[in-house]
């Protein structure tokens, strides 16, 4: 597939195939009600296709691991699912821009899979994703988001990989554009530096 090709507009409704639409919640209108805001237009760019997919074995790391899920179906150390960077990739990438105001300060390129993909793939099936990062911070994501947003599963930055000392290996990504997302409920679920993901 083409680098360029991008998916289409209604994003949301894309990522939502075959999976049930959970309530939004933190979302307000543009007349400053509550409630989900109408996307418009994501600039959702594919990068490669999935090697591996639902269903499909997912093979032990051979490499460092970035990231490590708990309490999920597919396994393969341990009860635990662990990724090392080409693995994870292997679920198949996508980019957007997005204006990172808490790490960078300005627009990046954020790169790596679809969380939802990552999900799938790990047979999760829960409600909260307990989220962890390196320095111990933690913060509960609710696993509807990945249905609802195009969330990135994010491995690199302006196409690098991401060193822990630039808020990597692996972090969580939000859309900045077409969105209302209020940012007292979303900012802190834009956690860096993820290590391990426990679903709930």
């Amino acid at each position: 597939m083409s680098p360029s090709r991008r998916l289409p507009t209604l994003l949301p409704a894309l990522l939502l195939a075959g999976a049930g639409l959970a309530a939004l919640t933190g979302c307000s209108s543009s007349d400053g009600s509550e409630g989900p805001a109408a996307p418009v237009a994501s600039d959702v760019t594919v990068l490669t296709e999935p090697q591996i997919k639902p269903g499909d074995p997912v093979p032990a790391p051979s490499g460092k691991v970035v990231l490590t899920l708990k309490g999920v179906a597919t396994t393969n150390v341990g009860k635990t699912l662990q990724f090392d960077l080409a693995t994870l990739e292997k679920l198949g990438t996508v980019e957007y821009e997005v204006f990172d105001r808490q790490a960078e300060g300005h627009d990046v390129r954020f790169s790596g899979p679809l969380l939802r993909t990552v999900l799938a793939v790990a047979g999760a099936d829960g409600a909260t994703l307990h989220c962890i990062a390196l320095n111990d911070y933690a913060v509960d994501v609710p696993a509807g988001d990945a249905d609802e947003f195009p969330v990135l599963l994010a491995t690199r930055a302006d196409d690098k990989p991401m060193s822990v000392a630039h808020y990597g290996p692996t972090r969580f990504i939000y859309p900045t554009e077409g969105y209302q997302l209020d940012k007292t409920v979303y900012d802190p679920r834009w956690i860096w530096q993820l290590d391990t993901i426990v679903v709930r």
